[in-house]
């Protein structure tokens, strides 16, 4: 695969077309006066790395430069920009890619036989709007890279090696965003791509982790519940030991002898007297509402007032005869005699009741007394205290027993757990096994030693010294990528510290990317490499050499080779003049005159 074009709906963007063959100069040069506050770092010819790489299905973070930058409102500067991204596939077809920035986490795909026309996209979409998972499945489906086939990852691992940024350049092997990261999530795909079995090493790195898991879990079930599993026969002592003490206290609670209590309980009637308690509870209930009910008719007393009688008589203007009157006078005489007599009857009666609750309340008060004096009885007699002995001895033996039992299910866990770290270990074995098999025969492997040799071929090229690359297995049967050894002409066996300086290093891990890509030019794999400010730092014989170099292998290998560099470190001819790029491999031009010179056509 290769770049085609790259260009956006923004028409401040500076639209780009690769060239599919050769050299691809992202070429910035510095028009303002040292003065001025410029830095032609800031045009965005790295920017453009990171631009691609969103394109080919990045997941980006909000502090990515394109989230992250906002406007007054508090939107994205490039909220309404839409990217394009046209590869071109090993199948020899066209593949452009659609992704925009409101809606990153979406990207549509067109597939064509022929390249798109100036930098107007695909009218026809065969994908749209797909989610960042399913877009890397559509991507990878088209790439068809031979490499990843049965491979537990995808594409995007190998893309870091193709794009090579700033903090890449530290180390051949790891590269920035595998930092503070653990092995296995990089150490086996390099594995795989030097030509090894990176599922060996994916494996064991995998069960290292599982038994690292499971001793910690075991060492956390012996401080909590300290048990040792040597110990399990001892618990099964103690256990057995412990059901015979059991066994022995629920005996004696079933040999108490219950009889006396029981001829007491039924002279003395727990239960007779609560059935006398409630019998005359509800006789001391009636009684007191009859009491209540006789003082209410004791005081309703007859009353008719004759004088009011007389004055509604007068009122009307009605005569009002005396022997009238004197009916009603005897009517009135005749029933005060008779509110007296029942009055008298409904105190006698309220006499005889009233006597009759303070009885009843009195039998109550005696039978509370016998039920209190029958339930201290029972809680104080020689048996029960003897049954609540041996109930609360019993209890404590039970409770022992089951943490008896809890621990032996821990220690029976922690062996269930130790076979399963000896199945882990054999497997480790073998995988160890394995891996010290490859490192015994790297001779062998064919991909690795053709990597290994265009590795040192290309780095003699430039650096007109020796290096190679190797590995070796550690302390814990894992591997390491040693850091290349760089060797001096004169003297072959003696090792120099020059790979540990950034302008070694970088040189490393560029020949490294090319020996990877020409290793793999065969197969559908890559065809492209990023290499961001390649040129800085570099002494001027260096830089001269390397682009000898990636404009043979370019040539001859069939690879897209793009570089992003700075007109102050274009490499110089003898009479100390600049050697510019020819205009065919410039293939996007950066300036600080204005913010129209810059990528995006805008400065941020």
């Amino acid at each position: 695969m290769k770049l085609s074009k790259l260009y956006s709906n923004d028409s401040r963007f500076k639209n780009i077309t690769f060239n599919l063959n050769g050299l691809n100069v992202i070429y910035a040069d510095v028009l303002t006066g040292l003065n001025e506050k410029k830095n032609s770092h800031d045009l965005g010819k790295t920017k453009l790395a990171e631009l691609i790489d969103y394109l080919l299905i990045k997941q980006i973070e909000k502090n990515n430069f394109l989230l992250k930058i906002k406007d007054d409102n508090g939107n994205s500067i490039f909220k309404n920009h839409i990217f394009y991204l046209e590869i071109y596939l090993n199948n020899g077809k066209y593949l452009t890619i659609k992704r925009g920035i409101e809606n990153h986490s979406k990207s549509s795909f067109s597939i064509n036989e022929q390249t798109t026309q100036d930098y107007i996209p695909p009218s026809v979409w065969q994908f749209e709007e797909l989610g960042i998972d399913n877009a890397k499945k559509k991507l990878a489906e088209y790439l068809q890279y031979d490499f990843f086939k049965n491979k537990p990852y995808e594409y995007r691992k190998a893309l870091s090696y193709c794009i090579r940024m700033q903090p890449d350049y530290e180390d051949v092997y790891k590269l920035s965003k595998f930092k503070g990261g653990r092995d296995i999530d990089w150490k086996p795909f390099m594995f795989d791509l030097l030509g090894f079995d990176g599922e060996v090493l994916r494996k064991k790195y995998f069960n290292d982790d599982k038994q690292e898991k499971i001793d910690t879990q075991i060492k956390q079930l012996k401080k909590d519940f300290l048990v040792e599993e040597a110990n399990r026969d001892e618990i099964i002592a103690q256990i057995g030991l412990q059901q015979s003490k059991t066994r022995e206290a629920e005996e004696k609670i079933d040999q108490i002898n219950f009889y006396e209590i029981d001829q007491s309980l039924i002279e003395n009637g727990i239960e007779e007297i609560e059935i006398k308690i409630s019998d005359l509870n509800t006789l001391s209930y009636n009684l007191s509402y009859d009491i209540n009910k006789l003082k209410d008719s004791i005081k309703n007393n007859f009353a008719f007032d004759l004088n009011k009688v007389e004055k509604v008589f007068l009122e009307a203007k009605i005569f009002f005869p005396k022997d009238l009157k004197k009916d009603y006078q005897e009517l009135i005489t005749f029933n005060e005699e008779l509110t007296k007599d029942r009055n008298r009857l409904l105190k006698q009666t309220l006499n005889v009741k009233t006597n009759q609750l303070r009885e009843i309340n009195g039998k109550l008060q005696e039978l509370n007394l016998q039920k209190e004096d029958l339930l201290g009885f029972l809680k104080d007699t020689d048996t029960f205290r003897k049954l609540k002995g041996y109930q609360k001895e019993l209890a404590r033996l039970e409770s022992e027993l089951i943490l008896l039992h809890e621990r032996l299910k821990v220690i029976d866990l922690i062996l269930e757990k130790e076979e399963s770290k000896e199945i882990l270990k054999k497997e480790i074995e073998d995988t160890v096994r394995a891996i010290k098999n490859f490192n015994n025969h790297t001779e062998q492997n064919i991909k690795y030693k053709l990597i290994r040799d265009l590795f040192s071929k290309y780095f003699n090229n430039i650096m007109n010294e020796d290096t190679y690359i190797s590995w070796s297995v550690n302390g814990n049967n894992n591997i390491d990528f040693k850091p290349p050894v760089i060797r001096t002409k004169d003297q072959l066996s003696k090792d120099t510290a020059k790979d540990e300086g950034r302008t070694y290093r970088k040189i490393l891990c560029v020949v490294f990317d090319l020996a990877i890509l020409v290793a793999y030019n065969l197969e559908s794999y890559f065809r492209f490499v990023y290499h961001d400010d390649v040129l800085s730092q570099q002494d001027n014989g260096i830089k001269i050499r390397l682009l000898e170099l990636v404009r043979s292998v370019s040539k001859t290998y069939d690879i897209q080779y793009i570089l992003s560099v700075i007109k102050s470190d274009l490499p110089t001819d003898e009479e100390d003049n600049f050697i510019y790029f020819e205009k065919s491999e410039i293939v996007l031009e950066l300036n600080d005159k204005d913010e129209s010179g810059t990528l995006f056509g805008f400065e941020f």
